[in-house]
């Protein structure tokens, strides 16, 4: 079995080279049929073009990563034939993700590009300044968000998912998150920020919380709430962010210490 998997991790697999990089499975499986219809089996067949034989890379949610070898069935459904790699270990970072429910397309983006980046948890709180209709949006109401993750992870090229709550004030998302003496806590703020985050070092290794609010800005109490629980409060610079951005900033800062 490991003889086989190292021969097959020896090959090229053309979905490296696509949005798609691998597909993620709810389960261990030794075969896989997509109807000519599924969405992946489109993708296959016409974005990624693949042919008989060819190595399609596949991943457990939560668990081990494999190859599936191609056969492309007369009416345009695939199947797969799975060999699966030996365990590995989870690769998610130790950064947990605090951010006020902010448009449900900012939000898509924050849930697919931190996922990416490889962020622990997302802690998603409505926050003073947040619109209450945020909460009601089909991306909360549907599966969509948990298809926002996968995808994050797919495009990744990993297997493990974040853990993602909601809360209905910021003291409550607060409560959930590690202890200050086993993290350190931050805060985005461009109005009372002690320095720039950059300046701040990301380089003990230990865990990061890191909390960010709404678009318009933290209210006075949220402000006097994070300090009291530990948060410092750091800028990104003078240049105002959407928050996405400033997701993505922030924590590829954090990240680099960990790569």
């Amino acid at each position: 079995m490991e003889q086989d998997w190292a021969h097959l991790a020896s090959l090229s697999s053309p979905l490296a080279l696509f949005s798609l990089n691998l597909l993620l499975l709810p389960e261990l499986v030794s075969k896989l049929h997509l109807e000519v219809q599924d969405s992946r089996a489109i993708h296959l067949r016409e974005v990624v073009k693949v042919k008989n034989d060819d190595l399609v890379d596949l991943a457990v949610r939560n668990g081990p990563k494999g190859k599936g070898r191609v056969l492309i069935c007369a009416d345009g459904a695939i199947e797969l034939d799975i060999q699966w790699a030996p365990e590995h270990s989870n690769d998610l970072l130790p950064i947990s993700l605090v951010v006020a429910r902010c448009r449900p397309q900012t939000c898509r983006k924050i849930l697919d590009q931190a996922t990416s980046l490889g962020v622990r948890s997302f802690s998603f709180f409505q926050a003073e300044k947040s619109e209450a209709s945020y909460a009601q949006s089909s991306l909360w109401k549907s599966d969509e968000w948990i298809r926002k993750i996968e995808g994050g992870v797919e495009q990744a090229f990993s297997s493990f998912l974040p853990t993602c709550e909601h809360f209905s004030d910021l003291q409550s998302a607060l409560k959930g998150q590690p202890d200050e003496s086993e993290c350190q806590r931050i805060a985005l703020d461009n109005y009372e920020a002690i320095g720039p985050l950059s300046a701040n070092g990301a380089d003990s290794g230990i865990s990061f919380s890191l909390c960010l609010g709404p678009e318009r800005g933290w209210s006075a109490g949220e402000r006097a709430l994070l300090r009291s629980s530990g948060y410092s409060m750091h800028h990104l610079g003078a240049r105002v962010l959407r928050v996405e951005t400033a997701v993505v900033a922030a924590l590829s800062l954090l990240a680099c210490s960990y790569w």
